[in-house]
């Protein structure tokens, strides 16, 4: 619901003085511009004819109304493998999936006399979150529906029945930088296949990808890992037997094989694993306004805002938006977890029904990344989010979803925000300065 006071009228339609008042009026005119106007902000005004200006006005008292969404999709590429349970938002759990080839090669093995010596999963992390005293289970599996990896739609799908349910290797890993893992000679001889391995289309339709997850823990809090899939893979040492100057040769060699661009990151979430008393409450519904809504990373929670009323209001006068600023309030949750609050605040919006991306404000003009608008403000414990731009599309008509999305500036992130909503004691506003046109 939004509730606007009357705002104060700053400057009204201005008639041209006579001569003979024009040197008293005019150093007055000028010390209220002056005043009125400080804000660089406003120069944008510059650009309205004088003639068809009315009013400019300034209405901190704008209120919106925000709620919980549940996440239908994502597809992250790059991610965590682990498992971590929050009082907030219950469990989540980190999975990596992905296809796994070596170098294409017409070579093959080294004939019929190659045999496997060893095969090895090596796994290395980059940085990690929660307690690394924890010792992580870890298993691998062989993926058996090639649609998996070929055609993934989302991370959060759960793959139940679509792999091998004993385990191709399992290792344990608490922290280290690298983890080795053996694998069965067996599996290793499968490999060896030199048809295969000149085809890649023949080596996906018998090997069909890898499914990298872990064991669930106990208690709130856990960990989980970064991981670095240019330096995730399979090696494989073995060996054959090679004619070197009519002398039968033993020639000792390896092949890696590497995860290509066909991979992604598994996130399933347990909201049931939550403390009852600080869980995420009405969930997807829009048409209760909880004091509080949530924005949760690994495509959790987002936040929904919405933006109905502001149109409505703006149909019964025409204006031209000089500024917009979406001021959102943070909760500091009591929990017995270090959780982290997300340093940047990402909005996103709809047209006609698909998703068309982050708001033009928020996206840096020269690099074309995002831009710094949407940071935390610790000194005053909020997001600031300049919306002057995708606020005035909306307005002109050219955008007709009214809403604004709310997400971590990082798909694959265990931070989260509790945020308050038009509902709260100290309320999201959404701050304008305006001009009133003829």
């Amino acid at each position: 619901m939004l509730r606007r006071n009357r705002p104060s009228l700053i400057l009204q339609h201005i008639h041209k003085p006579n001569p003979g008042k024009a040197l008293i009026i005019l150093p007055l005119l000028l010390i209220s511009i002056q005043s009125c106007y400080n804000d660089p902000n406003f120069l944008g005004n510059n650009l309205i004819p004088e003639e068809d200006i009315y009013a400019v006005k300034t209405d901190t008292l704008f209120e919106v109304s925000a709620y919980s969404i549940k996440t239908d999709t994502i597809l992250a590429t790059s991610g965590y493998l682990g498992y971590y349970n929050s009082e907030i938002f219950g469990s989540t759990k980190g999975s990596f999936v992905g296809r796994y080839l070596p170098t294409t090669s017409t070579e093959g093995f080294g004939g019929p006399t190659a045999k496997p010596d060893s095969l090895f999963f090596y796994l290395k992390t980059s940085s990690y979150y929660g307690d690394t005293l924890i010792s992580l289970a870890i298993r691998l599996h062989e993926i058996t529906d090639t649609a998996v990896v070929w055609n993934p739609t989302s991370s959060l799908v759960d793959l139940e029945g679509k792999y091998n349910p004993n385990p191709l290797a399992s290792g344990s890993y608490r922290g280290s930088q690298v983890l080795k893992i053996a694998i069965d000679t067996t599996f290793a001889r499968s490999l060896m296949d030199s048809s295969a391995l000149a085809n890649p289309k023949e080596f996906y339709t018998k090997f069909k990808g890898l499914y990298l997850t872990c064991d669930d823990l106990d208690g709130f809090g856990g960990v989980a890992y970064y991981l670095s899939t240019s330096e995730t893979y399979f090696r494989l040492y073995y060996h054959y037997t090679k004619v070197i100057d009519g002398k039968d040769s033993t020639i000792s060699t390896n092949k890696a094989f590497t995860f290509n661009s066909y991979r992604f990151f598994q996130y399933l979430h347990d909201p049931s694993k939550a403390t009852p008393s600080l869980a995420v409450q009405h969930l997807n519904d829009t048409l209760y306004q909880d004091t509080v809504f949530y924005v949760q990373g690994m495509g959790g929670v987002y936040g929904k805002i919405s933006l109905d009323d502001i149109a409505q209001w703006k149909d019964s006068v025409p204006v031209a938006i000089n500024r917009a600023e979406l001021v959102i309030g943070r909760v500091i949750p009591q929990t017995v977890t270090s959780d982290s609050s997300l340093s940047q605040l990402l909005l996103y919006y709809k047209d006609n029904g698909v998703w068309a991306g982050v708001i033009p404000d928020q996206i840096s003009q020269t690099t074309g990344g995002v831009n710094s608008n949407g940071k935390l403000r610790l000194y005053n414990n909020d997001y600031s989010i300049v919306i002057t731009s995708h606020l005035q599309r909306i307005l002109n008509g050219e955008i007709s979803d009214k809403n604004l999305y709310v997400f971590p500036n990082k798909t694959s992130t265990f931070a989260y925000s509790v945020l308050q909503t038009g509902n709260s004691s100290r309320k999201i506003k959404l701050k304008l300065t305006y001009t009133k046109i003829r």
